[in-house]
């Protein structure tokens, strides 16, 4: 533990500011004084005991700052029950220094906040963060569906055999890949029948994250909104406003292009500017989302598809187009929902059926949720009673402290514990 002087002016009605550098095993704490113009530092494990021992010496007017790494979100949760304000640091915008280590990148985070200077970013409400963990999964799921995908078109290319067509989970391709098994060897068949499963299982997985989707995008009344857009259905409405969460944290559509990357470098000096490629800052799937949706809005007459043409006859390419189209329907989408007004150039037939299509699937999706949370429930239930009847019987294998201090957090089953151990 280290404790030193230093010549500040307090300026702050906080007594102590606190700079968190979490670790996956440990934690470099600063707590600086800044009315006494002091400063100490030490380090705590991320067991349960010792941030928790961690936690009681917090008191309710201390200010918490730390950078927005794996797991931030569990410790801003746990922070803000114990102390007035948490703020996550936006990593890339934090000055660089000389002698990077836990000790200085603390500090400068517990003093940076102290001055008011610390960069931070907006952390959004649990249902919002829930939003963004659903459908960075089924992103994953698809990803992986790609890649097994290009695996079985590489293993048939290399038996000189090619699948024209562009759907191979079609019914066409199905019957195509079975008359190949009789012409490939053992191990290609085995390979290519594992490969087959597995492209089964994600399927699966993809068909039944689909309904809970359409429950939660209900959740957002903007959904409706953007759907008036071609091009745009409920996953890539959905996606778009959990990406960008409360639009008015954005005091104008410049600023939200900025936020999603959208925007081109600028180099100035001197009197000199030059724009280079876009900063490509935020999320990766909003930007995907967008373009996706100019895809299809480009197809049809309008200024998207005439701004397209007009670039692409300036040899700007197809990829600059569609990013400039991209950026043009973001600023779009911001005046729609700031406004609470449909899609100017809105077809209304194909919003019609887009409505009824979404009011018919939402009508089934919502029986399968339930039952879905009801079996989650009954199987967390059926756990939480088993830990506790083995910890009643002391068995031979004790259960570990630390499982059970996380389990004692919910609620258990109201039954009695004799009668799970006779049970």
């Amino acid at each position: 533990m280290k404790t030193r002087l230093l010549n500040l002016t307090p300026s702050q009605t906080f007594s102590r500011s606190i700079g968190l550098d979490v670790h996956r095993d440990r934690i470099y704490v600063t707590e600086l004084f800044i009315l006494e113009g002091t400063y100490k530092q030490y380090e705590i494990s991320t067991q349960e005991k010792e941030f928790e021992a961690f936690l009681a010496t917090l008191r309710s007017d201390d200010q918490v700052a730390l950078e927005a790494t794996r797991g931030s979100n569990y410790y801003v949760r746990r922070l803000l029950t114990r102390v007035a304000s948490v703020s996550v640091a936006n990593t890339s915008k934090l000055p660089s220094s000389h002698a990077k280590n836990d000790r200085n990148d603390s500090y400068h985070l517990a003093f940076l906040l102290s001055i008011g200077m610390l960069p931070t970013i907006w952390m959004a409400d649990k249902e919002t963060q829930e939003d963004r963990e659903l459908l960075h999964y089924r992103a994953n799921l698809v990803q992986d569906q790609t890649r097994l995908k290009n695996r079985i078109r590489a293993l048939l290319a290399e038996h000189g055999m090619n699948w024209d067509g562009s759907d191979i989970k079609s019914a066409c391709a199905q019957r195509f890949l079975m008359r190949l098994k009789s012409l490939l060897s053992s191990a290609s068949r085995e390979v290519l029948a594992n490969q087959l499963e597995q492209l089964d299982f994600l399927d699966t997985r993809l068909q039944r994250l689909e309904p809970i989707i359409q429950v939660r995008a209900a959740r957002w009344p903007e959904v409706a909104l953007l759907m008036t857009i071609r091009g745009i259905n409920v996953l890539t409405a959905f996606t778009i406003m959990a990406i960008i969460g409360r639009m008015d944290r954005f005091p104008s559509a410049d600023s939200l292009a900025n936020y999603s990357g959208l925007v081109p470098r600028q180099y100035s000096s001197a009197g000199k500017s030059r724009l280079g490629k876009i900063t490509k800052a935020g999320s990766k799937m909003l930007r995907w989302a967008l373009t996706e949706a100019v895809q299809s809005l480009c197809k049809a007459d309008g200024p998207y598809r005439n701004l397209c043409k007009r670039l692409e006859r300036k040899k700007k390419g197809k990829g600059i187009a569609a990013t400039a189209c991209a950026r043009k329907l973001l600023t779009a989408i911001w005046c729609m929902v700031t406004r609470g007004e449909t899609f100017r150039q809105a077809e209304p037939k194909l919003t019609e059926s887009k409505v009824q299509r979404r009011e018919q699937r939402l009508k089934a999706a919502r029986p399968f949720v339930e039952e879905q949370k009801q079996r989650h429930h009954q199987i967390i239930m059926s756990q939480l009673a088993l830990v506790q009847a083995l910890a009643s019987r002391r068995a031979l294998m004790p259960v570990p402290d630390q499982l059970l201090a996380s389990l004692g957090r919910l609620s258990l089953p109201e039954r009695p514990v004799a009668a799970m151990a006779t049970g």
